[in-house]
């Protein structure tokens, strides 16, 4: 991480956790991120345009409804509903001290959204509140796709809300149009592999193949239990399950491609398409080193590597898998509670070695690789019990890889093309 130098850090008056930094992609490939601490406060970062053309660095507080004195968030997500505009969807789950003088706790899920714009106004969504009551304390939030098909041909495919729960299952809320609400759904009619657990769900992660016909779903338990299952959505039938149990807390799991396609404007140049379908898992122990399984497609849980890990570091807490060096293989990053990034790297023999230790400005809870100013290069943001950091390639090393790049592009001679 040497080639990233710090441009920016967003304070936030009171720390969050795992669950609370979501982004917000926008059309011209920049991102906005959405940062919750944990006492009520919403901050929107983005990087805005200034009158002369350069980038400055802008933070605000977000003032969403039915949000009530005292309550405290636990988990968001985000999604947008629009393929042409802008039309993001929001959810939040809070949790506040009962009326009744039980002392209950009791928990929402709170979805925002607004009518599609060619702009995001998030104030405008935030002022937009549909309430789901929960029976159990939340955990993860996200969204994936509910894909229904007719033989081969995709009849329909909608977002739905997925949140695990302090009852050891998992819920799917989705939108009923006719009565403009959000319901929950029977979780086995659409996503057989989310039955009951044994402890609460840490964490999920999922990844669709590109024609939506199969699903693959990792998750974590409190107790060290994960599953990993590849689900056949044409027919609903689970294709295959696997598990293990570790015997700590896991913080989470990541499913990744060995090597991500490539971008739309460069597939006319592959002849023979993008075949890789190997993906790994990384899992996060919170006190034992990570571990990367392998190809899990075909070797499930049994082919895997160890992480190397300092007996200095006393808690793991997240990860991010990512190419940031533009050397054509991926990087694992590594959160800790001490204040620390490690930088994994791997060598032509695929052995994993720790290539270096970046201090940052707090306990790291969520790293995230994302586009936040819309040039094209992905940013490493940071999100630490004191706030965000932002971190951009040096200009110099960027001008350098593109150099390089272009210098080993093959330019077909102008003699050999057929021109009819």
């Amino acid at each position: 991480m040497e080639n990233y130098k710090d441009v920016h850090f967003f304070h936030t008056t009171s720390q969050g956790n795992i669950y609370t930094m979501v982004e917000l992609p926008l059309p011209n490939g920049s991102t906005k991120l959405l940062v919750a601490s944990l006492k009520r406060e919403i901050f929107c970062f983005e990087f805005q345009e200034s009158p002369s053309g350069s980038l400055i660095p802008s933070s605000k507080e977000v003032s969403f409804t039915y949000i009530p004195n005292g309550a405290e968030i636990i988990s968001m997500d985000a999604f947008n509903r629009s393929t042409t505009g802008i039309e993001f969807v929001i959810g939040i789950t809070i949790i506040k001290n009962s009326s009744d003088a039980e002392g209950r706790l009791d928990t929402y899920l709170n979805i925002y959204s607004g009518e599609e714009t060619e702009e995001l106004n998030i104030e405008n969504i935030a002022q937009s509140c549909l309430n789901v009551e929960l029976s159990f304390i939340p955990y993860k939030l996200l969204h994936m796709y509910l894909v229904t098909f007719d033989e081969d041909k995709i009849i329909n495919k909608e977002v739905v809300f997925v949140l695990s729960g302090s009852d050891n299952q998992i819920h799917i809320f989705r939108e009923n149009n006719e009565e403009h609400n959000y319901k929950e759904i029977d979780n086995q009619e659409y996503f057989p592999e989310f039955t009951k657990t044994p402890s609460p769900v840490i964490w999920i992660d999922v990844y669709y193949t590109q024609d939506f016909s199969e699903r693959i779903t990792a998750f974590a338990c409190e107790c060290g239990y994960i599953k990993l299952m590849k689900i056949d959505v044409k027919t609903n039938k689970v294709v295959y399950n696997f598990s293990t149990r570790f015997g700590n807390y896991v913080s989470q799991v990541h499913i990744s491609p060995e090597k991500d396609p490539p971008p739309e404007g460069l597939k006319l140049l592959t002849k023979t398409g993008f075949r890789d379908k190997r993906l790994n898992l990384v899992v996060v122990n919170t006190i034992l080193p990570c571990l990367i399984f392998h190809d899990v497609l075909e070797y499930g849980l049994t082919n895997y590597s160890t992480l190397p890990r300092l007996s200095s570091i006393s808690m793991l807490t997240c990860c991010e898998v990512n190419d940031i060096d533009f050397d054509g293989k991926k990087e694992i990053l590594v959160g800790t509670n001490s204040e620390e990034i490690l930088l994994y790297k791997r060598d032509l023999e695929n052995v994993w070695w720790l290539e270096e230790i970046k201090k940052v400005t707090g306990p790291v809870l969520g790293i995230k690789c994302i586009d936040m100013t819309g040039d094209g290069i992905k940013d490493l943001v940071i999100q630490s019990m004191r706030g965000v950091q932002v971190l951009q390639h040096d200009q110099h090393f960027l001008q350098k890889i593109l150099q390089n790049k272009i210098d080993n592009l093959t330019v077909p001679s102008i003699s050999e093309l057929n021109v009819e």
